[in-house]
């Protein structure tokens, strides 16, 4: 029996001594970061017992019951906006606009005709807003006094001064009062709550 030095633990390599790779004797040791498991988003949990709580459903419904109707929500929703966005693309545009929403749902009349309305409904109450801002800058303006500040506000250091010129300070007021109300005379029209001039 001859030992050679190069075949020591069955590795036949001459020009180098590279042990052979061990394997492992017992099981793997477990893993310790296993991929973290995805925290599971609720956007719309309380809307969806609410609507279902209205439609006679438990006043808490149960989780699996929500969790399948979010599921199916989500993917409606990131459907439709995939629809909108592609036809945002066709359209060589990178935006997505309102008439992008309007021509997804083109297929399901209900929806388009609902969609309709809560837009228009939108635009009244803005002009309404619009409106309403408007009378009262027209009305915070005219009860201005002369030096800037709302009629019933009168600092303390002025109050000596101010009881002095009062009446005289009336008079000119109700003088211009007068002309104005002659020129500023418009015809306004009631629809509801809302005052159009």
């Amino acid at each position: 029996m001859s030992t050679n030095p190069s075949t020591t633990n069955g590795s036949t390599n001459d020009s180098t001594n590279i042990p052979k790779k061990t394997v492992p004797l017992g099981p793997l040791p477990p893993i310790t970061n296993p991929k973290r498991k995805r925290k599971r988003q609720k956007l719309f949990a309380k809307d969806i017992e609410n609507l279902l709580y209205a439609m006679g459903d438990r006043p808490v419904s149960t989780d699996a019951t929500v969790n399948a109707l979010e599921d199916v929500l989500v993917e409606y929703i990131s459907q439709l906006s995939y629809s909108m966005v592609n036809f945002a693309k066709s359209q060589n545009r990178t935006r997505v606009k309102l008439n992008d929403l309007a021509f997804s749902l083109r297929n399901d009349p209900l929806k388009l005709a609902r969609f309709r309305y809560i837009l228009e409904q939108s635009y009244k109450i803005e002009k309404a807003k619009r409106m309403f801002d408007d009378n009262n800058d027209k009305y915070e303006d005219d009860n201005r006094g002369d030096d800037g500040e709302l009629d019933g506000e009168e600092d303390e250091d002025e109050q000596p001064q101010q009881q002095q010129s009062e009446e005289t300070d009336y008079s000119k007021r109700k003088s211009e009062v007068a002309n104005d109300k002659g020129s500023k005379k418009k015809k306004r029209k009631v629809i509801g709550n809302v005052m159009l001039s």
